[in-house]
């Protein structure tokens, strides 16, 4: 996929992503996004993923799995090391496949994912990225209910790109 120009979330998206999130916490919550990539109409023709729907998921974040990834990902353990809940998540593979399938049928795709951060700012913190494995869209829910859309990108040393969202 690529970058997108623009998101737009469609139908009351924006609200079901704010509320679901926020409500687990003081624990970060999590959500993949479903809908599809089309041609902005407007005079610039920037590609805009359309959210259709949010897909809230469990956190299954256990600390132990720090370990684990960081040695997939080849780091050494040198981020914090009172990683919990309150701070990271973790969206169970088998929520993806689901989610995955369901879209499918329904000539969606999974575009990408979402998170809070219920002590903080909708940015991308120094975890998120350090710890993002694949390139693409994640959107991140403050502590005031703000979101913001980020492009991440797993290459070393590539900062988050900030992506607009359309107002509906």
């Amino acid at each position: 996929m690529q970058i997108p120009g623009f998101i737009e979330f469609i139908g009351d998206c924006q609200r079901v992503l704010s509320q679901s999130l926020l409500a687990v916490s003081p624990n970060e919550g999590c959500a993949l996004l479903i809908g599809k990539q089309t041609k902005s109409t407007s005079l610039t023709k920037e590609s805009v993923l359309k959210i259709e729907l949010i897909w809230p998921c469990s956190n299954s974040w256990k600390p132990e799995i720090s370990n684990l990834l960081e040695s997939q990902k080849g780091k050494k353990n040198n981020l914090k090391s009172d990683l919990s809940k309150q701070n990271r998540f973790l969206i169970d593979p088998r929520e993806q496949i689901l989610a995955q399938r369901w879209a499918q049928k329904r000539n969606w795709e999974v575009v990408g994912s979402a998170h809070s951060h219920p002590n903080g700012a909708p940015v991308p913190s120094e975890t998120d990225c350090s710890w993002t494995f694949s390139t693409g869209l994640i959107v991140i829910v403050g502590k005031s209910g703000a979101i913001r859309a980020w492009w991440m990108n797993a290459a070393k040393n590539r900062e988050p790109k900030e992506v607009a969202i359309l107002e509906s």
